[in-house]
């Protein structure tokens, strides 16, 4: 079962989901190594283009097909060509270890079940080669939780091809028995004369993993904890920081 349904809006993800800024962070690590990568719950391959345009061997998996054929569309011509695979990051199986293991843009938090985490950390671990990496990005949730307040936010408008515009808007509620957050994200389509043609929703429901909770899990699944980082820039964490980057190492 799928926690969040991005199969329901993969052919509009990449209108509203247009950044870059931690591209360079998953770049640097991957071109240090010489063997193989493994990009985890890629979506439609905002990471892994770049990537791949850098001569990167990768392999990109996510448990949406809807997501994964937009990223085949889009790496058709690509001189480098990645191996793609639909398959759950809990139930992750391969034929393959690798150097590098990454989870880009806060995903892992998509597992909520604690269980289904600790299986995805020991498949991860699996897969790993000796003293290979796992990266795993998340959200600091002392930051995560302030727009949790169950209030109706506009995430932004974005333009659309031909001539058409997004309005995505959402809420989120955080529950701090489960430490888990649920919410929903609205999407409107509109022409160009700003008249609506399409209107969608999806529920959203994702976990606030503390960072002495996450190391725990870590540590339990074989894991060395290398570096904790507060951003993409690879300074330190701190209470304040809005990212909880994660590199461990088998």
């Amino acid at each position: 079962m799928k926690n969040i349904d991005f199969d329901f809006v993969a052919d509009i993800y990449d209108a509203y989901v247009a950044v870059g800024f931690d591209i360079g962070f998953f770049s640097k690590y991957a071109k240090e190594i010489k063997g193989k990568t493994l990009e985890l719950m890629c979506g439609t391959g905002r990471v892994s283009i770049p990537l791949l345009n850098n001569g990167i061997d990768l392999t990109c998996l996510d448990y949406s097909q809807e997501m994964l054929r937009v990223l085949e569309r889009k790496t058709i011509g690509l001189s480098n060509q990645p191996r793609i695979v639909c398959q759950d990051v809990c139930e992750l199986k391969l034929d393959e270890e690798y150097e590098l293991i990454y989870i880009p843009f806060n995903s892992f938090s998509e597992i909520v079940d604690r269980d289904k985490q600790k299986a995805a950390l020991a498949r991860i671990f699996d897969h790993l080669a000796q003293d290979a990496l796992f990266i795993c990005t998340l959200y600091n949730p002392c930051y995560r939780i302030k727009t949790a307040d169950g209030l109706l936010r506009i995430l932004g408008r974005f333009p659309m091809e031909p001539e058409e515009s997004l309005v995505v808007s959402y809420y989120n509620h955080y529950d701090d028995k489960t430490e888990a957050v649920k919410g929903m994200q609205f999407y409107e389509i509109y022409d160009s004369k700003n008249v609506l043609i399409d209107k969608r929703f999806l529920d959203i429901h994702f976990s606030l993993l503390s960072r002495a909770a996450f190391e725990k899990m870590a540590l339990e699944s074989g894991f060395a904890m290398r570096d904790v980082y507060g951003d993409y820039d690879c300074a330190p964490f701190s209470e304040e920081s809005i990212y909880m980057n994660f590199v461990l190492e088998k």
